[in-house]
């Protein structure tokens, strides 16, 4: 790989003063021979001391099929006048495409006025179509006329311009290609000619309008000095004229480019790049700008002789100013203008030119340019404002500072943190002046000694009191850590506790506004004491202003001072400011324009952080990220610490003996999660019973890793050996990866490893695949020769894939650049590679579990500044829980809406925030938004998402068909059917099958009314139901009938019956009367007797035939249930 070589710039091109004195005048001799023909070195001549003269007239000034010119002349003798246009192209100059010459031989001295229609190529005039193949692009075009006298010695010619009396000229400027007419048809032609003509003339006018103005940077980019930057590619022109015009420039390039810094520092290094172009070879290409220590600007380019050249711009850059630099390349002529605003206000500007030995060879399109750092070099420590790029050049630049408002704040806050800085060093400086004492060897007066004990302290003014009373909440907080800041010198870790103590309180000021303890009073300190701790360099203190002023919370919402402080956070290199900056860019939120390039520079450097992070075990402040929804009780109490029953349970079972719980307790010791304080000594304690019982393959590969590289505890290379080949023989996959780290990095033997971590591989190891991709990347692999990207890439991408960070990172380098060769640029795939492992980082881990123990603690308000902080660097998790604090502490909605909002956009939202935002949208009427968002939840296995989707179409509202192909719901069944199969996934996503639930009782209901349509669609069962129906009703009547007579005759009974009969019936033989029939009771008459024989009669058919109805109705409901049931099921 060529890169920059260590050789200064200039040295290179000034080897041999002599020689190169002499090639610099022979290009200013090429340069005045190849200027522009029609460029005249004197002034016209219009009139002669003879009073001939001549003039043009133009129409008009722009080059037309209808362009004409009036001439006006005199000649004080016979004469010849003449009239031409002249043009030039990027490749020729001096073409004359109309000339016309007459004499003029009467009315000598008279002044004459003769109007010339001109004609130009059609190609000067219309756009491409299938007769003008190729359209010029002519600049320069000048219609110049001018009078000679006829001597005998004059002639027509390009030489009689310059040889004539008389002579003038004026300038048409040409219609650019997009804006060009169709040339219209004005002579017959063969059909197939006429036909490819009417099908291609309005090609051009139906594709849209492009320019060659690019602008790289619409919004500020914090660069931290490191190697990460933004990246940009560029394709060919869709439009033929501008692509061919690149084309013709590529070994005699023209473009501008145009860049606005603010320096905070020069290079700490010998170069650091500013913008950078590297092409397809993985070589610098033109042009380069880089900055070196002293602040001076080097160009660097490649020439068409294939050879760098640079030259050095001595100017010294200033410091915390916004400088714009502008970069002329034009063939092999170089200029770089810088402007400035100076210390006194006023504009300054400096201009530095160079001419190469040869022209410059430029082709945007191959590679990648870089602003900032990337692989290679550092970037600048500072911002880059708006960077516009002319990729055929322009004279003219047009790039003015913007945001303006955003630029200026951020200027400000720079310098007001340099006096802070100033106030606290002098302070600082002061005070330990003030606490010194006298040798011991001094004498001192008694007097001076009393005035020291009893007197005032003597103390030097250093400021201003314009600067008390603007800083005095600096001096307010030196003064109430007064007696800290004797005891300690004012160091890092000085800084820090102060600046955590600091927040701390403003964590409970913004409580205290929340809960309406505080006034509007408090505001202003809420953000001076931020202020104070962010130019500190408590970066932290950054973000949480941002997210203040972005949200609303505690402060008055300014998006501009939400940027700025966005911006000084991610400066800082504090890994959750650069990861609200990567997630704002890559969702386009707040006013951060959506720009996957920006993103990915800021997740880049978060991503690196993190794989160095987690080699970094034994640091404190870090932790995993756990997932714990503040809504989800289940996930509550698992997270309780040793105050819940999870901790204690374990550490009972790990006592007597088991190994799961020993694992699980170990684990939570070691990254200190479910609430654990992190204490590796003893986690490794726990590793070490587990690992030593020789019985499970996981509990030997833990301990035995950690002896091998001797994290908290001493390194036994020899036991850790053996603990890994034992669990790799007992199947452990991560020991098989163990082994061939240990071959790789302590055995030397990279056969052997290459064989390890291959199977590892096979068996679904992540760390397996990247290490294999690591061997392909260096040409180390035993079965390959050479260096093999593609395949290094493929193992990175699929290692990143299951989760690896390290992968991750390398996977999206090559996606972002997409030089390899079969790796397709990709730089938005990149980013949410990034997002992922970033998301893993121990740091933001540990504020996570911070803001969990605050809410723990009942500190709710302060819980949610923490929450709404992570929320803004796209945790799904914070999200959603500072979506729920803030509808329980009864904020704004718009808080509770921002976050529900956000949750929504990332690659893999968490359900609740779909179903809230799905919710919202349907209460406002909005079901488009709403099902689109019940969908994706369902999608994700939300079975209330699901349910209200079916809910949703079993009230009409039609569901897409491809969310119904990926649930695997044919599209072409009925409504019906589709509202079934998908509350039978809600039913199975449940999991609950043999219980109760929404989506089983919706269910049951639909299949219920499925059924019943169904049953009744038949008209043989339809008779039966109408026939069950009438026996039912035959039923309900005989049983009224039978009842009525029951009671009707008993009432008779007893009413003719009297004492004495009643009597006389209790004494007649029971056996008798059942011989001799029914008994009457004595003292009837024969009619009475009669009638009461033929209601007993009939009563007792009215029973039968009742309980044949009775029957006849049973069998028919059976019949009907047995077959309804067949229908259910």
């Amino acid at each position: 790989m060529e890169l920059w070589r260590g050789v200064s710039p200039v040295s290179r091109v000034s080897v041999f003063p002599a020689v190169l004195l002499l090639l610099l005048q022979l290009s200013v001799i090429y340069c005045d021979v190849s200027t522009h023909t029609t460029d005249s070195s004197s002034p016209a001549l219009e009139s002669s001391q003879l009073g001939d003269f001549v003039e043009l007239d133009l129409d008009s000034d722009t080059v037309t099929v209808e362009s004409s010119v009036q001439v006006n002349y005199r000649c004080s003798r016979a004469c010849r006048v003449g009239l031409e246009v002249v043009f030039s192209t990027q490749n020729t100059t001096g073409v004359i495409p109309f000339r016309r010459t007459w004499t003029h031989l009467k009315q000598i001295g008279n002044a004459k006025t003769k109007r010339i229609k001109l004609v130009f190529p059609p190609a000067m005039i219309y756009k491409r179509d299938f007769f003008i193949r190729q359209p010029v692009d002519a600049h320069d075009v000048m219609v110049r006329a001018w009078l000679v006298h006829l001597d005998g010695s004059s002639h027509v010619g390009e030489d009689q311009y310059h040889q004539s009396l008389v002579r003038t000229n004026a300038f048409l400027q040409t219609t650019p290609f997009s804006e060009r007419p169709v040339q219209p048809k004005t002579t017959s032609v063969a059909w197939g000619p006429e036909l490819m003509w009417n099908l291609t003339k309005d090609r051009l006018e139906q594709s849209s309008p492009e320019s060659d103005v690019v602008d790289l940077l619409v919004f500020p980019f914090a660069s931290t000095g490191e190697k990460y930057g933004v990246i940009r590619t560029f394709s060919s022109f869709i439009n033929r004229e501008l692509e061919a015009e690149r084309l013709r420039a590529t070994e005699k390039p023209r473009l501008t480019l145009s860049v606005w810094l603010y320096l905070l520092d020069w290079c700490s290094q010998k170069y650091c790049s500013i913008l950078r172009h590297i092409n397809e070879h993985q070589k610098y290409d033109s042009p380069l700008i880089m900055l070196t220590k002293s602040g001076d600007v080097v160009v660097q380019v490649f020439l068409v002789s294939k050879v760098e050249s640079a030259f050095t711009a001595h100017t010294s850059l200033p410091l915390r100013t916004w400088i714009r630099l502008d970069l002329f390349i034009h063939d092999s002529k170089a200029k770089l203008k810088i402007t400035h605003v100076n210390h006194t206000g006023h504009i300054a500007e400096t201009t530095h030119t160079y001419t190469f030995l040869d022209s410059v060879l430029h082709n945007d399109t191959s590679g990648f340019f870089v602003i900032g750092g990337d692989i290679y070099m550092p970037g600048i420590f500072g911002y880059f404002g708006p960077i516009r790029y002319y990729r055929l050049g322009d004279e003219k630049v047009v790039n003015p500072l913007s945001p303006l408002r955003t630029l200026n704040l951020l200027d400000e806050a720079h310098t007001e943190c340099d006096e802070i800085r100033q106030i606290t060093e002098d302070y600082i400086q002061a005070l330990l002046d003030s606490q010194a004492t006298s040798p011991d060897d001094v004498c001192e007066s008694y007097y001076e000694e009393l005035r020291r004990v009893f007197g005032w302290p003597r103390c030097v003014q250093k400021w201003s009191w314009d600067q008390q009373v603007k800083y005095s909440t600096v001096l307010k907080i030196f003064k109430m850590h007064k007696e800290e800041l004797i005891s300690d010198p004012w160091s890092s870790s000085m800084v820090e506790l102060l600046s955590q103590q600091l927040v701390q309180h403003v964590m409970m000021m913004l409580g205290e506004v929340a809960g309406g303890g505080g006034g509007p009073e408090s505001v202003p300190s809420v953000r001076e004491l931020l202020k104070v701790c962010s130019c500190w360099g408590h970066h932290q203190a950054s973000l949480m202003l941002a997210t203040l002023h972005l949200t609303g919370l505690g402060l008055p919402p300014d998006q501009e001072q939400g940027h700025v402080h966005s911006l000084m956070g991610a400066l800082g290199d504090e890994r959750l400011s650069l990861l609200h900056l990567g997630y704002k860019h890559m969702q386009g939120l707040d006013g951060f324009p959506k720009d996957q390039d920006i993103a990915y520079a800021y997740y880049s450097n978060v991503g690196r952080q993190t794989s160095v992070d987690r080699d970094n075990v034994l640091d404190s402040e870090q932790s995993m990220t756990e997932h714990v929804h503040l809504t989800n009780m289940q996930e509550m109490q698992m997270h309780t610490g040793e105050e819940g029953d999870v901790v204690p349970f374990l550490k009972l079972q790990a006592e007597r003996g088991d190994i799961e719980s020993q694992k699980t307790l170990a684990r939570m010791l070691f990254w200190g999660s479910n609430g654990v304080t992190k204490d590796i000594s003893e986690a490794v304690k726990w590793l070490a019973r587990s690992g030593l019982q020789m019985t499970d393959a996981t509990a030997m590969y833990d301990y035995g890793i950690l002896l091998l590289k001797g994290t908290g505890v001493k390194k036994n290379r020899k036991l850790g050996l053996k603990l890994l080949e034992k669990a790799a023989d007992m199947g452990s996959v991560t020991a098989l990866n163990g082994l061939g780290w240990y071959y790789s990095t302590v055995g030397k033997d990279d056969r052997k490893a290459v064989h390890y971590f291959d199977l590892a591989a096979r068996n679904g190891s992540r760390d397996g695949v990247f290490n294999l991709g690591v061997y392909h990347l260096k040409g180390a692999h035993p079965e390959t020769t050479g260096r093999n990207e593609t395949a290094a890439f493929q193992c990175f991408l699929k290692a990143g894939q299951l989760g690896h960070v390290e992968a991750s990172v390398e996977a999206a380098s090559y996606l972002s650049r997409g030089t390899v060769a079969g790796v397709r640029r990709d730089p938005e795939k990149a980013v949410i590679l990034l997002k992922q492992v970033s998301e893993k980082n121990g740091h933001l881990g540990f504020s996570v579990q911070d803001a969990l123990k605050t809410y723990q603690q009942g500190s709710w308000d302060e819980a949610l500044v923490k929450y709404a902080m992570l929320a803004e660097t796209g945790l799904v998790v914070a999200q959603n829980n500072a979506a729920h604090l803030c509808e329980v502490l009864k904020h704004d909605s718009s808080c509770q809406w921002r976050y529900h909002n956000y949750s929504t956009y990332n690659h893999v939202p968490h359900p609740s925030g779909l179903l809230k935002m799905g919710d919202h949208y349907s209460s406002l009427g909005d079901m488009v938004k709403a099902i689109g968002l019940y969908s994706r939840a369902a999608l994700l296995g939300s079975p209330q998402g699901i349910y209200n989707l079916a809910s949703l179409a079993e009230e009409g509202y039609s569901i897409s068909t491809s969310v119904l192909e990926q649930m695997k719901i044919r599209t072409e069944l009925d409504k019906s059917t589709v509202v079934e199969q998908l509350l039978l996934r809600c039913r199975d996503f449940e999991g609950v099958k043999d219980d109760i639930s929404p989506c089983s009782l919706a269910l049951f209901r639909i299949q219920l009314g499925k059924a019943w349509q169904n049953f009744t669609h038949s008209s043989t069962q339809l008779i039966l139901v109408w026939g069950t129906l009438t026996t039912l009703f035959l039923f309900v009547l005989g049983i009224s009938i039978r009842s009525a007579l029951s009671h009707y005759s008993a009432y008779y009974s007893v009413r003719q019956l009297d004492p004495v009969n009643q009597t006389g019936v209790e004494s007649l033989d029971t056996a008798a009367s059942h011989q001799r029939g029914p008994q009457f009771p004595p003292g009837l008459t024969h009619l009475e007797q009669n009638g009461r024989s033929h209601s007993i009669q009939n009563r007792q058919q009215l029973q039968e035939a009742a309980d044949l109805v009775i029957t006849a109705t049973g069998v028919c409901v059976c019949a009907l249930c047995i077959m309804f049931v067949t229908h259910l099921f």
